[in-house]
């Protein structure tokens, strides 16, 4: 098994459908299933959490490393698109807070059904 990046907007797009969300104080991970064979991780740190781009991209690089330093990541969830997305409580946590609210998702991710959100109208 391999670990790929999500680069393509449309990529991150088809990700809000999924049912499969956890949450923790510093992140919100969408999981879904995929047929490709490989295990591909998406990062977003949006403008709305902090307007300076250089602490946007420092919080997104320590989302990568941990992502990359992950040992369970390819041995729970082989063959899945997975988006980590950055809350605001993150810029006030260390990065070995972090790397347990990462491993905290990895392990309490309940609900594995790949069935899009219906809305009621």
């Amino acid at each position: 098994m391999t670990l790929e990046r999500i680069k393509r907007h449309f990529d991150f797009i088809e990700m809000k459908d999924t049912n499969t969300k956890a949450f923790t104080h510093s992140f919100v991970l969408q999981i879904r299933s995929n047929d490709k064979g490989i295990t591909r991780v998406g990062f977003t740190v949006s403008k709305k959490i902090v307007k300076q781009a250089t602490i946007r991209n420092h919080l997104r690089r320590q989302m990568r490393e941990i992502v990359r330093l992950s040992s369970k990541l390819m041995t729970l969830y082989p063959s899945h698109d997975l988006v980590l997305i950055a809350r605001s409580e993150a810029l006030n946590r260390t990065y070995q807070q972090l790397t347990e609210d990462f491993d905290y998702l990895l392990t309490h991710v309940k609900d594995m059904s790949d069935e899009p959100h219906t809305k009621n109208s």
